[in-house]
């Protein structure tokens, strides 16, 4: 996993949340004891421009990219007994706590209202810095606490989150809604009491709302539905969330939001809480949970034993598009890869995400960590048997294929297992074969190979019977086979004889089909913004069976879904297209 700002520290405590401050929540409604705190020599005030907070940065004179640590800023404070009582009112300040390391008395309070109180803090935090008043003015950056937060440590981060959202709040309740009279602020800044100025006998009473929130990492096997967006750059993903109605419970709310968003039905008893954050931008408090989708299940042809033989798949989301810009499954294998390039979040300063990988959120947050612990633990999935085309069958293990493990076998690949491209060529040709690995003990691994075309067109027939060649020599190692071949019809004796594979069962694999796929996409003009999704959209346009009005040799077509899942599994960055299947542009994306 990456490093840098984490989630939770060596106390359990996640990111944004209060961990270096007791709360001391019992005094706010004792204003002695508050006024006591502010006077105490070494109370501290964090000064706010509204909602914004007060920063200086931690290396001013290093350059950023020769700093190890993800600590990039640091508060700005100044003592309260340095600000003269006639420019801030000590009963303006909203108590946060004590902080920790130092036991001293923390305050917030927006200065930026009022020019000479603005200025008197100024002052006061140029003297607690010890800095002559022209660097200290250059250095300081006024900012929002989301944005800089996850460059703070997690103790200061949490009191500017908790600081900024105490004063989002106070903005919000400067009126009553029950009678439209100007509210005061009691209890340290934590309360906002009606002034009845309408003689209506009003006791309207306001606490700081906190708004609950869902965020969802729905699996299916060894696959991780993650979404975006229309707001987000392209290549940016993050767990499904939303907001909880009323009369719902959070387990309702889980199996809601991802129907409205994905059109992926799961059943709210298979919800499992994992943990909560708080995130006040403005007032969420995010709680997070795993839950489980079923696959969708696809019967191939019987096995020699007659068992049942099912390859099962995510189910394709359908999206909401006044909610999401686009969902898709990811498999755990290709996120680990993702995850450990370690590519920053494009808000957050981080640079363009490259085509075809994606970026997630930074690992302060809620989403990375759920994803991570998913990805690199193995926390769900673990039993369900969707992993792009293994199946294990009531006398084999999960885990075992002729005695070796399911991911020596890899589910697309080279003619003859090699992995597959990362980044294949566009505009290339090539032709695949759909195959069955079977073990001794009768579980089976599907697979894809491909192989681009010899001349860089259609495929041939002797495209076909050279990665058929590839098939068998990997097959060979796991035990000996016999090779299923390419013929023609006996009752076709015309020079136009059309070749077709035929489908066998040998000791240690069978072919279920081929055909010829095309990776398009990628490469966007000069004159395109970067944003430009059309244009930079990836596609594999899959030819099932091959032939047709692109030529080349017609095969025996293997079943689409499960070319499709496959290729999905590898290339989940890519667009499936079948040309001719119906839809308004007469295909059909799976």
């Amino acid at each position: 996993p990456p490093s840098g700002a984490s989630f939770a520290g060596d106390d359990g405590v996640p990111f944004f949340a209060l961990s270096d401050a007791d709360r001391a929540s019992e005094l706010r409604a004792n204003p002695e004891a508050i006024a006591a705190a502010a006077a105490s020599p070494d109370a501290v005030l964090l000064p706010l421009s509204g909602t914004k907070v007060w920063v200086f940065p931690e290396h001013p004179n290093t350059e950023p990219s020769s700093v190890s640590s993800h600590v990039r800023w640091r508060p700005a404070e100044a003592l309260v007994r340095d600000v003269p009582t006639d420019a801030l009112d000590r009963g303006a300040l909203s108590f946060l706590g004590f902080r920790a390391r130092d036991g001293a008395a923390v305050f917030c309070a927006d200065v930026a209202s009022d020019p000479l109180t603005e200025a008197a803090v100024r002052s006061a935090v140029r003297r607690r810095e010890g800095d002559d008043e022209t660097s200290a003015s250059m250095l300081m950056t006024i900012a929002d606490a989301k944005s800089v937060g996850p460059s703070m440590r997690r103790a200061d981060a949490g009191l500017l989150a908790a600081a900024a959202g105490l004063a989002r709040w106070q903005k919000s309740v400067r009126f009553c809604s029950e009678c439209g009279s100007h509210t005061t602020l009691v209890k340290a800044g934590h309360k906002a009491s009606c002034l009845d100025e309408t003689k209506k006998k009003c006791r309207g009473a306001f606490y700081p709302k906190l708004m609950p929130a869902v965020l969802t990492l729905c699996t299916c096997g060894e696959y991780a539905l993650l979404a975006r967006n229309s707001k987000w750059p392209r290549g940016f993903y993050s767990c499904l969330a939303g907001f909880v109605d009323q009369s719902e419970s959070l387990e309702q709310a889980v199996a809601r939001e991802v129907l409205e968003e994905s059109g992926i039905r799961i059943d709210d008893k298979r919800v499992k809480y994992v943990a909560s954050q708080p995130w006040p931008f403005p007032c969420q408090l995010m709680v997070g949970f795993e839950t489980e989708a079923s696959a969708k299940r696809v019967a191939l042809p019987p096995l020699a034993n007659a068992r049942e033989n099912v390859f099962s798949y995510p189910p394709t989301p359908n999206l909401d598009i006044h909610e999401l810009r686009d969902a898709r499954w990811f498999h755990r294998e290709w996120l680990r890869e993702e995850l450990q390039k370690n590519l920053s979040d494009p808000r957050e300063g981080g640079g363009e995400i490259p085509l075809g990988s994606v970026a997630v959120p930074g690992a302060h947050a809620l989403a990375r960590h759920m994803l991570e612990r998913w990805v690199f633990e193995g926390s769900l999935g673990s039993g369900s048997g969707v992993d792009g085309g293994f199946r294990a069958n009531e006398s084999t293990t999960r885990n075992a294929v002729n005695g070796s493990s399911s991911g020596s076998i890899p589910a697309v690949g080279l003619g003859g297992g090699a992995p597959a491209p990362r980044r294949p060529a566009t505009n290339r040709s090539h032709a695949f074969v759909c195959v069955d690995f079977v073990g001794a003990g009768g579980g089976t691994r599907t697979v894809l190979r491909m192989q681009p075309t010899g001349g860089g067109g259609a495929p041939t027939d002797n495209d076909h019977a050279r990665l058929l060649a590839d098939v068998e020599r990997e097959a060979a190692k796991r035990s000996q086979a016999r090779r299923p071949s390419l013929s023609s019809d006996d009752d076709d004796t015309s020079d136009a004889q059309e070749r077709r594979l035929e489908t066998k069962t040998s000791e240690s694999f069978r072919v279920l089909g081929g055909g010829q796929l095309c990776f398009r996409g990628g490469e966007v003009s000069e004159n395109a913004a970067y944003d430009d999704e059309r244009e930079a959209c990836l596609t594999i346009v899959l030819r099932n069976g091959g032939g047709g009005e692109a030529g080349g040799v017609s095969v025996a077509a293997a079943q689409t879904e499960v070319v499709a899942a496959l290729l999905r599994r590898a290339y989940p960055m890519h667009d499936v297209l079948v040309p001719g299947r119906e839809g308004a542009s007469g295909e059909y994306q799976y």
